[in-house]
């Protein structure tokens, strides 16, 4: 049982270096933005155009100490993939912690042994 053991802390050890890895790389790609998203927003106020604007959000005050800031219908596609990217990271986190509660359940049953 014991040698069983080590070839799951070793298949957990590989797969944590493998998303260690793909986080690395999806940073490296450009910015990344987490907990935020792209919306149109029509124009406030007495204005009386039916014209939309493009915006970035975000749940914390990351753009200037401002939580949205206007952008360009050429620069609309940018921020969508640094969205997806820190989507991307985020859940690339959430799967190395629960590996790591593995791993470490593992080294526990291992210590006992």
């Amino acid at each position: 049982m014991c040698k069983i053991d080590r070839v799951v802390e070793i298949a957990h050890e590989s797969k944590m270096t493998t998303l260690q890895a793909e986080r690395t790389r999806i940073s490296c790609e450009g910015e990344v933005l987490l907990d935020c998203w792209v919306a149109q927003s029509a124009a406030g106020g007495t204005a009386r155009t039916g014209n939309h604007y493009w915006q970035v959000r975000s749940r914390n005050p990351i753009f200037d100490g401002k939580k949205s800031k206007y952008l360009k219908a050429s620069g609309v596609a940018e921020y969508k993939a640094a969205i997806a990217r820190g989507k991307r990271i985020k859940a690339l986190g959430k799967e190395i912690q629960k590996l790591q509660q593995r791993i470490t359940k593992v080294e526990a049953l291992l210590a006992t042994v």
